[in-house]
């Protein structure tokens, strides 16, 4: 997939994709704005549907990689919304 590399969504669709983890702060740096800036633009990610996980280092720093989600998480949703969820 290719992503228009100059937004904060599609510099973080494109790192994730390609199997990196990207950090908030990492993406802020990049882009001028606020780590707050970078999460609202994952949950957004994630509102659509991006099975994005965070992990919390040894060191504090969260970090997001792109997963896949577990039987659980999808019989989740599917309790959740319905089957409209997955149309």
């Amino acid at each position: 997939m290719k992503f228009d590399t100059s937004t904060i969504r599609g510099f973080v669709l494109n790192q994730l994709f390609n199997g990196k983890a990207v950090t908030a702060a990492t993406v802020a740096k990049k882009f001028g704005t606020s780590s707050n800036s970078v999460s609202a633009r994952i949950n957004e990610l994630r509102s659509e549907g991006f099975s994005i996980y965070g992990n919390t280092g040894t060191n504090g720093t969260k970090s997001y990689k792109l997963g896949k989600p577990s039987r659980a998480m999808v019989a989740a949703a599917y309790a959740s919304k319905g089957s409209a969820v997955f149309s």
